[in-house]
């Protein structure tokens, strides 16, 4: 029984280090995808001249879970007039950072960026948005950084937190 336990102590902690170094390597991905999103809606504000709900659904179609995810329920809530835009903004924005690997400060990026979406003319909409991609590519670059130095230590961790834990209470 007791050797059991210890299988399942090693076993949990082991998963538990692959899940962060899981996050670790998504984490860059999800910057990347929020990096596109931002050069499609660049396109599409500036040279299609779309409202902001065509451009979040045209976002949505050409882009990955969670990011699609995101653009794809800011659609779906402009269609409710009721709700200031940025409400819907922050809200949509708070839920894609718990459905992903993205962290606080990508959220604060986001949230900034959103309150100057759709308050300027196109030129200084564009500038918004090159300050905002100047931001996110930052964040890129630190955790790629931060994958490539714990990302496959955090495996090993894991493992070797499980047998330290188990020979103590051996």
């Amino acid at each position: 029984m007791k050797w059991i336990g210890v299988l399942l102590l090693i076993s949990m902690s082991t998963a538990l280090g692959w899940e962060w170094g899981k996050a670790l390597k998504q984490r860059p991905k999800h910057i990347q995808f929020l990096l596109q999103s931002l050069q499609i809606l660049e396109a599409e504000m500036v040279y299609s001249q779309v409202p902001l709900q065509e451009a979040f659904q045209i976002i949505a179609d050409k882009l990955p879970v969670p990011v699609a995810g995101f653009y794809q329920q800011l659609a779906a809530e402009l269609e409710n007039k009721e709700k200031d835009f940025n409400d819907i903004w922050e809200a949509s924005a708070r839920r894609l950072i718990g459905q992903s690997s993205l962290q606080k400060s990508e959220l604060e990026i986001l949230l900034q960026f959103g309150r100057t979406l759709g308050q300027h003319d196109i030129e200084q909409q564009q500038k918004h948005l090159k300050l905002t991609n100047i931001y996110l590519e930052e964040q890129w670059k630190n955790a790629a950084e931060r994958f490539q130095t714990y990302g496959k230590l955090s495996n090993v961790l894991g493992l070797l937190c499980g047998i330290f834990l188990a020979l103590l209470f051996i």
